[in-house]
């Protein structure tokens, strides 16, 4: 399989080295669930995943809204001489390929959307993934409300979507059923909800998420 071409330990050390954030543990976890084929990232960021999955020797592909981000990874990618393609995008109006991918990731993405367009993203993943392919998703827990910082400054728009005037941007919370409902027709492999620690803010804090990983069984 893909994942045997370096060590995941040597590809998470060297990701964790190099951006100063590590990739999602629940990836890894559940690594060998993940067949032979290409990865999608939505919403990259810095690249944790897109790039530990390049360094493992899988095909990347890897989107987000920020051009910073999109640059940032490109430029780590070839210092670091791996392959993967990475575009801005708006995760609106991107179309996913159909049955294309072996994992497609959703790493605290999803939960910068209203809820109804939450739905139809995740329609298009389902349809972008290949048979036996992956969809790994890591979204705030309903309890996260509780402690969002300037949380005044939520409109409620839509059930358990707020509107964030001073960021001008959505945050929707999810429960275990709603998340567990975005993906009926995949095999279960995993829905945790618990407490993480954020480090990368000027003042760390916990976090309330929800991971989710399901399998399309044909």
């Amino acid at each position: 399989m893909a994942y045997q071409v370096i060590g995941w330990m040597e590809a998470y050390r060297a990701v964790r080295d190099k951006l100063g954030v590590s990739p999602d543990w629940r990836l890894i976890e559940y690594l060998p669930q993940v067949p032979n084929g290409p990865v999608l990232d939505l919403g990259m960021g810095k690249g944790r995943n897109a790039l530990f999955f390049a360094k493992m020797g899988y095909e990347v592909d890897c989107i987000d809204i920020s051009t910073t981000y999109v640059k940032q990874c490109q430029e780590h990618a070839r210092t670091e001489n791996l392959t993967l393609t990475a575009q801005v995008v708006d995760i609106h109006s991107y179309e996913i390929p159909n049955r294309r991918y072996a994992l497609i990731i959703a790493s605290k993405v999803l939960q910068f959307f209203r809820k109804s367009e939450i739905e139809e993203i995740a329609k298009k993943i389902y349809a972008g993934l290949a048979r036996r392919g992956v969809v790994y998703a890591r979204v705030f827990s309903l309890d996260e409300f509780e402690h969002v910082r300037d949380s005044s400054s939520l409109e409620e728009v839509e059930p358990n979507t707020y509107y964030h005037s001073k960021y001008r941007l959505y945050q929707h919370f999810f429960t275990k059923d709603e998340v567990l409902s975005l993906f009926p027709r995949l095999k279960l492999l995993c829905l945790v909800e618990g407490v993480e620690l954020h480090p990368i803010q000027k003042k760390p804090r916990y976090q309330w998420i929800i991971d989710y990983m399901g399998q399309r069984t044909r």
